[in-house]
């Protein structure tokens, strides 16, 4: 597979974790998830603006944006409500392996909550 493939099928997995989240300030809810959740996303961003043409820079990049992503996810295990521990933790399991589009199909619940729970764009949902 060639590495701009496997750049746009990162992209898309961390874009994902946009999905909940974004805004000025402090626009993520009280709920102690959110502001992890929003976490996430800028991990996302982090990928997105990745010099894909720099394989070494690159590579660099995204072994940075994993780690984060997984130091990230392990704190929101414990914030998010039980019945999403399973998920997050299958999040963390797919990102170790660097199956980032399993990750982002693991988010679904997880991003449910973050529509429900967490504000957007600085409006309350």
């Amino acid at each position: 597979m060639s590495r701009a493939v496997v750049a746009g099928i990162v992209l898309v997995a961390f874009a994902l974790a946009l999905v909940g989240c974004g805004g000025k300030g402090n626009p993520y809810g009280s709920a102690p998830a959110c502001r992890l959740i929003a976490d996430l996303a800028r991990t996302g961003q982090t990928v997105a603006q990745a010099d894909v043409s720099d394989p070494d820079a690159f590579e660099a990049t995204m072994r940075d944006a994993t780690k984060a992503y997984l130091s990230t996810a392990r704190k929101l295990r414990d914030a998010v409500p039980e019945n999403l521990k399973a998920d997050v933790d299958r999040m963390i399991t797919a990102a170790e392996r660097r199956r980032f589009a399993d990750a982002a199909t693991a988010r679904s619940h997880v991003d449910a909550y973050a529509r429900s729970a967490c504000r957007t764009g600085g409006a309350a949902q």
